[in-house]
């Protein structure tokens, strides 16, 4: 009869014939820890990556709001927007560009605004096909938008609550 030294000796040279001499020991912690490591990297570079288009789109938003508050006060004094148009605000803002209702925004710091008598409308592109819109009418809420013509114009399509 064998003790047990002997069972367990042999067990473990049956046990270590069966191994492969080139496994080595933690090797799938390896490969997960690089795995995830190298999806911690791509999520950095994505977010990196994207980050101007963040600053554009908070830049835009700050645009129309900006507008938006001196055609306010134009409609407050006149009662009306027919002064809020692009000539009326480029005399009150000297920080951005004023273009015609029908002269498309092509990126942050020129606003496209449309304005007649109780309605008035601006447009900023963020980048090249998409346009953030800002909508007024009086007696109304204000209306948010977006889309791809970035016109003063086409901003009065704008009818959501917010952006």
């Amino acid at each position: 009869m064998q003790d047990d030294d002997e069972i367990l000796d042999a067990y473990e040279s049956e046990l270590g014939a069966t191994t492969s001499p080139n496994r080595r020991p933690g090797r799938g912690f390896l490969i997960v820890t690089v795995a995830i490591l190298l999806g911690g990297i791509l999520l950095v570079v994505e977010i990196f990556s994207n980050r101007p288009l963040v600053s554009s789109i908070g830049h835009a938003q700050n645009d129309l709001r900006a507008a938006r508050a001196l055609a306010l006060g134009v409609e407050s004094q006149s009662g009306t927007f027919d002064g809020a148009d692009a000539s009326g605000l480029g005399a009150a803002d000297h920080t951005r560009r004023y273009l015609g209702s029908d002269q498309p925004s092509l990126g942050v710091g020129q606003v496209s605004v449309f304005a007649s008598g109780i309605s008035w409308a601006a447009a900023v592109a963020v980048r090249p096909g998409a346009c953030f819109y800002i909508f007024e009418e009086v007696g109304r809420p204000t209306r948010y938008g977006g889309g791809d013509v970035c016109t003063g114009r086409a901003a009065l399509a704008a009818n959501a609550d917010a952006w």
